[in-house]
C-alpha cells in the first residue's frame, strides 16, 4: 500500500475534502537536473494540487495532517487505463490505417481522431470508476 500525507482543507459530518502538496524534498536530489517531477512542479506550483473527499472515521479540523493509503493494484489499473490504452489505440490505428491508405493525412487523421475518443473514454471510465470503494484513498489516520 501507497501511503501520501495530505492536509485537510474543509470537513463536514464525516467527509473531509484534503489537499495532496509536492514532498517538501523534490528538487533536493542528485537527479534534479534531469527530473520530470521537479520541473513540472515548478512549472504549476501548488495551483493545481488535487483535492478530493474521503470518510473519515473521526472528526477533523482544517489544516491536520492526515495519511491516506491507496493499494498498488489500484494504482497499476489507473496507469494502465491513463496511458496503455490510448497507446494502444494510437498503435493500432497507426498500423491499421496505414495498411488500407497511401495517404498519410488520412492516416494521421484517423490516428488523432481515434486516440482522442480514446482519451475520451477513459475519462468517462475514470468518473465511473472514481466513485466506487477500491479506486479511492483509504483514510489512516492523522499524522
Amino acid at each position: 500500500m501507497m501511503i501520501e500525507e495530505a492536509t485537510v482543507v474543509e470537513y463536514r459530518n464525516g467527509i473531509a475534502i484534503v489537499q495532496c502538496y509536492a514532498k517538501s524534498g523534490c528538487g533536493g536530489c542528485v537527479t534534479k537536473a534531469a527530473c520530470g517531477t521537479k520541473a513540472l512542479s515548478a512549472l504549476a506550483g501548488e495551483k493545481i494540487a488535487p483535492r478530493f473527499s474521503i470518510a473519515v472515521d473521526e472528526p477533523l479540523n482544517v489544516g491536520d495532517k492526515v495519511k491516506l493509503g491507496l493499494s498498488e493494484n489500484t494504482l497499476l489499473k489507473s496507469v494502465f487505463l491513463i496511458y496503455g490504452i490510448p497507446l494502444f489505440v494510437l498503435v493500432v490505428t497507426a498500423v491499421g490505417f496505414s495498411q488500407f491508405f497511401a495517404n498519410e493525412l488520412i492516416v494521421l487523421f484517423a490516428i488523432l481522431l481515434f486516440t482522442g475518443i480514446s482519451f475520451w473514454a477513459v475519462r468517462k471510465l475514470i468518473n465511473k470508476y472514481s466513485r466506487q470503494v477500491h479506486f479511492s484513498p483509504i483514510f489512516l489516520g492523522k499524522v
